[in-house]
């Protein structure tokens, strides 16, 4: 019998960080954070953020008495029970609606199928609603350079949000965004436990990470909104992004088999 390889275990480290202010330098944040737990960050570490905070430090929170809301979100409004000002900012946010159950609409944005846009009241101030980064491959990559600058590391970053998989109950993590690693290893070609070669598989390292910080990330008011990831088996470069992970509709078993009669209008709604 071949003996196994041993590998190198894999260590997550939740840590919590301060309510995120509008504007505020999340690298020092974040690097604060680590100086105050007394952790000093290791060549290869991932860096799995919350979208929350990195859209707070962006600006990216709404008031919903700022919305103007459009005929199209009251329609939208009285067929899925949503909130008509949450309506109008998820047309404005995403490439298409699909439909919908009580409360939300199911939709397309940036080429990830997700609940309302992304956009979510849980973790937002009263009165508002926090949207997705413009970028979060930028946001990911921008956190990226500031905390390798600060430790003279190499790492990983990937802003995490939550999501719900078909016919399942309860959210899992998502990579909104990627830096410093390739976010997908290709296992085809390879044997598998029998000898034969994978045909299809790819396995999705940056959404897998993900799901595994979200296991500790906060959903409620613990302030658990990093984790650091130690000993990831994942491919370090100096670029990546979540895009790559990205599947066109067309080659997606789920959203190929969806009608495509998507409603995309958009429209002006924040004043």
């Amino acid at each position: 019998m071949t003996k196994g390889r041993r590998r190198t275990p894999t260590l997550l480290i939740p840590v919590q960080l301060p309510t995120v202010q509008i504007g505020e330098d999340l690298g020092k944040i974040v690097a604060g954070a680590l100086g105050k737990c007394d952790l000093r960050l290791s060549d290869g570490d991932v860096i799995a953020v919350s979208s929350k905070v990195v859209a707070a430090s962006e600006g990216r929170v709404v008031k919903l008495n700022s919305v103007r809301v459009t005929g199209t979100a009251k329609q939208l409004s009285r067929k899925w029970h949503v909130d008509p000002r949450l309506a109008t900012l998820v047309l404005d946010e995403s490439e298409g609606i699909l439909g919908g159950v009580a409360g939300f609409l199911l939709t397309i944005k940036s080429g990830i199928l997700t609940a309302n846009a992304g956009i979510d009241l849980k973790n937002s101030p009263r009165g508002t609603v926090t949207l997705w980064p413009h970028d979060a491959d930028i946001s990911a990559a921008r956190l990226r350079k500031s905390l390798e600058e600060a430790s003279g590391k190499r790492l990983g970053v990937i802003v995490v949000d939550s999501r719900v998989t078909p016919l399942r109950l309860g959210t899992v993590g998502l990579a909104l965004g990627v830096s410093g690693f390739f976010p997908v290893r290709d296992i085809r070609g390879k044997p598998d436990i029998f000898g034969r070669k994978v045909k299809a598989t790819q396995a999705n390292m940056a959404d897998d990470l993900a799901s595994s910080a979200h296991v500790l990330m906060s959903e409620s008011n613990e302030h658990q909104a990093l984790v650091v990831i130690r000993g990831a088996p994942v491919l370090l470069r100096s670029g990546g992004g979540s895009k790559e992970a990205l599947l066109s509709r067309e080659k997606c078993l789920i959203a190929s088999n969806i009608s495509s009669n998507l409603q995309t209008t958009h429209a002006c709604h924040a004043s």
